[in-house]
């Protein structure tokens, strides 16, 4: 198992003045990062990983698609615009050497139609990601699509809708991200939703109910870990936290406020954290 962190606590857009990061974070006792692919081009995901292979760091990846990049919609440009969107980020992770690219892409993020999912919807998704997932296999990525709670997104809520999401688009290159953060807010049973759909989960997220430091909130952490040694869940696990003062993240995902004391204390406290639950018996 590997340790890392999201970078969307400090920026969604990594550039020179936040690739110091990779080094502190090392030095914290992680084993890489994930991050954020948004603006740039080749030559900027280069640069950073450049500085991952110096510092011995590995990562993840994370992206997202809005409206006009929307998988579930019924006009085949938007949906090409999905597809051209999430070809970019496969093959910049290639690029990173990024193991999983992560991040609510099965439908356009906070978008919504006043109704819940309809089967065209998840069948029109289900095709745009398979396509994705022909292309993450030569290039040596997983897909894991993040299930996000009623607030945020429509299409999948639960571990159970995201692995009938899975089974509909029938690739091995694709997968779930288990977050903690929705999974408390949508399922009954934690354990259970992991130890089901254990086969779909490509990579997992620690983060709280409120975004803020692991272990002071409201997450069940002791049935989780037990559920994912029980599942003999073996990748990484990535600590994500979001703060009020990073431009567009913040206002998307409705942060007003900071849920921990500093980001360098909840960087500190997170690997700490999810490395006790691990060597727990």
């Amino acid at each position: 198992m590997r340790f890392g962190i999201c970078l969307y606590l400090w920026t969604t857009d990594l550039t020179d003045e936040h690739l110091h990061l990779i080094g502190d974070l090392k030095r914290l006792g992680y084993d890489g990062v994930e991050v954020p692919l948004s603006s740039g081009n080749a030559s900027d995901y280069r640069r950073i990983r450049q500085v991952l292979d110096d510092e011995g760091m590995a990562c993840t990846t994370i992206i997202n698609v809005g409206p006009d990049k929307d998988t579930v919609s019924p006009d085949p440009a938007v949906r090409q615009a999905a597809l051209d969107e999430l070809t970019f980020g496969i093959e910049t992770s290639a690029l990173l050497g990024s193991e999983v690219m992560s991040g609510p892409y099965q439908c356009a993020y906070a978008h919504f139609t006043g109704a819940g999912p309809t089967e065209a919807e998840l069948e029109r998704s289900a095709e745009v990601l398979r396509k994705a997932a022909e292309l993450a296999e030569p290039a040596g990525v997983r897909l894991a699509a993040e299930f996000l709670n009623r607030h945020e997104s429509y299409l999948v809520n639960t571990m159970a809708a995201a692995a009938d999401l899975a089974r509909r688009v029938d690739h091995p290159a694709f997968g779930i991200l288990y977050d903690t953060h929705h999974a408390h807010a949508e399922e009954n049973d934690v354990g259970a939703a992991i130890r089901d759909h254990a086969e779909h989960i490509h990579h997992v997220q620690f983060s709280e109910n409120n975004r803020g430091s692991l272990g002071r909130g409201q997450v069940d952490w002791a049935t989780t870990v037990a559920a994912l040694k029980a599942v003999e869940y073996d990748g990484w696990v990535s600590a994500e936290a979001f703060a009020a003062d990073v431009p567009g993240l913040s206002s998307a995902a409705h942060v007003w406020r900071d849920t921990f004391d500093s980001k360098d204390g909840f960087a500190r406290s997170a690997i700490t954290f999810m490395r006790r639950q691990f060597d727990a018996d």
